[in-house]
């Protein structure tokens, strides 16, 4: 046996860099325009996977949510989606990324690796977190759960988004009781608002913590999957975009 040729392959596979799995600009056509989102798929994923669809703050952009939840996602085998608003520099609204926007995007996505739909989660940060919160009432019973990063309702009339929802889906929000934007009082009052409407929502106040996503602890993405992972729908609605991932899962 030729020891040292074996030798110098070994030594050449060690040393050839993997090639890891990267983030993908992809575009969507939706409703007269030529729509951004970018997606992530792990290594190794050979079978259906959870999402979880990231949404940017206000003047951010996808990439940089997805960016903060790379790690995680290659760890824990996540399939990440993070589409861009219309308007980046004003941010989410209804009209123009209303939740058919979200679906479209979710289905392009899941038309290149099958999703599992049991376990399609939502977060946003700032701008991001409104729109995930608000988000999450229209469309409570296609996500399993929802998180968000330095965001809340600010105002009453922000409260109705409540009375859309027909499940109670599990929310956590993750605020720093040093927000420049959100006050500790707006985002006690807008779990106040969710429990007293028989949501489990949980408040998370980071000590020191200012609105900055690049401020949060070290730990913070594990801490959200976490929370995330633990809920798994039963029965999906019947408008799942099913034909462009796998059959549901029993």
């Amino acid at each position: 046996m030729d020891f040292r040729g074996l030798a110098l392959a070994l030594l050449i596979a060690l040393t050839v860099p993997v090639q890891a799995a990267v983030a993908t600009k992809q575009s969507l056509s939706f409703e007269g325009h030529d729509r951004t989102y970018y997606l992530y798929v792990p290594d190794g994923a050979d079978q259906t996977l959870p999402m979880v669809v990231l949404l940017h703050g206000s003047g951010g952009n996808g990439l940089f949510m997805l960016q903060r939840w790379q790690d995680i996602a290659a760890r824990e085998h996540i399939v990440l989606l993070a589409p861009d608003s219309l308007h980046t520099d004003i941010g989410w609204d209804l009209h123009n990324d209303g939740p058919d926007y979200i679906h479209a995007a979710i289905q392009a996505a899941a038309a290149s690796h099958p999703i599992d739909f049991h376990r399609l989660y939502l977060f946003g940060q700032s701008g991001g977190a409104v729109y995930a919160l608000n988000l999450a009432m229209l469309e409570s019973e296609y996500f399993a759960a929802a998180a968000y990063h330095a965001g809340g309702w600010r105002k009453p009339a922000e409260y109705k988004f409540a009375d859309y929802a027909k499940r109670k889906l599990p929310i956590a929000s993750y605020v720093g009781d040093k927000d420049e934007y959100f006050s500790v009082e707006s985002v006690q009052n807008t779990e106040r608002i969710l429990t007293q409407r028989g949501f489990p929502a949980q408040l998370h106040l980071l000590p020191g913590r200012v609105h900055s996503y690049m401020d949060v602890p070290a730990d913070f993405h594990d801490t959200a999957w976490t929370f995330l992972r633990a809920s798994v729908l039963i029965d999906l609605p019947k408008y799942a975009p099913y034909r462009f991932g796998a059959a549901p899962m029993k």
